[in-house]
């Protein structure tokens, strides 16, 4: 495992999925990925992670059953959210897991960065 941290990064656009991933393991962060709501959870269900970025609109999350269901199988893991609708950030925020951002697509990687530092305290 990284010194800096594991991060799963979760995103049903390849392009984005793999190059924020790239951009995080140049900063030193060991970096998985996954395309669906399903893989991501039994990810975060056999290994332990300390931070998840994710998108909101991928398959299998249809009715944000993802954010409503990750503390069934990654308690208190830190999220930061991803999206290119704004109009779903309130209902996004009021879930139950610790959400530390709710970032609108086309963000500046700086930004997700400083969230990620924030997070991530190892």
């Amino acid at each position: 495992m990284s010194d800096i941290g594991r991060i799963l990064v979760a995103d049903d656009e390849d392009t984005f999925l793999k190059a924020t991933a790239d951009l995080l393991r140049g900063r030193g962060y060991e970096c998985n990925c996954a395309n669906d709501a399903k893989v991501v959870a039994e990810m975060l269900r056999a290994t332990k992670y300390d931070l998840l970025i994710t998108d909101i609109n991928m398959p299998g999350n249809k009715d944000l059953e993802l954010i409503k269901d990750l503390q069934n199988y990654a308690k208190e893991i830190p999220v930061i959210l991803m999206t290119g609708e704004p109009s779903l950030i309130p209902t996004i925020q009021s879930a139950q897991p610790p959400i530390v951002a709710c970032l609108i697509k086309p963000f500046d990687f700086n930004e997700l960065l400083e969230h990620v530092k924030v997070s991530i305290r190892v």
